[in-house]
């Protein structure tokens, strides 16, 4: 190969380092389109599923409380019964609430493109640096 013909590869190449990088900048987005679509659909059967169980579990757990309340009336007046309880649900309930919103600030991770396209460019930077 002559150097004309290295020299117009090389401005070829140039040229159509834009086009390259756009086209790269778009699959990447429609990966995360797709990604985002897909966590989307399996969040929303997942939710729906959590709603139905957490409907059943607060008719099971109002049954419980009458239950509980009931049979300490047998050693104590109502009313106390009811404030002891109504205070065990209480302290149960924030318990459970903390656990939760700490397992779900764990749920939420960068997606995996999210991640490509930061280390797409940080790789093209490496590139021109090295040629």
């Amino acid at each position: 190969m002559s150097e004309d013909t290295n020299r117009r590869g090389f401005f070829r190449l140039i040229a159509d380092l834009p086009r390259e990088l756009s086209d790269l900048v778009r699959a990447e987005i429609r990966l995360l389109q797709t990604e985002l679509a897909s966590k989307l659909r399996a969040a929303g059967v997942g939710l729906g599923l959590v709603t139905l169980g957490v409907t059943l579990l607060s008719a099971f757990l109002l049954m419980l409380v009458v239950a509980g309340i009931l049979a300490l009336s047998l050693v104590m007046p109502a009313w106390a019964a009811a404030l002891v309880v109504a205070g065990s649900a209480l302290i149960t309930g924030l318990i459970l609430i903390a656990a939760g919103i700490g397992s779900i600030k764990k749920g939420f991770t960068p997606f995996e493109s999210v991640d490509q396209i930061a280390k797409d460019f940080k790789n093209l930077g490496k590139r021109n640096i090295n040629e």
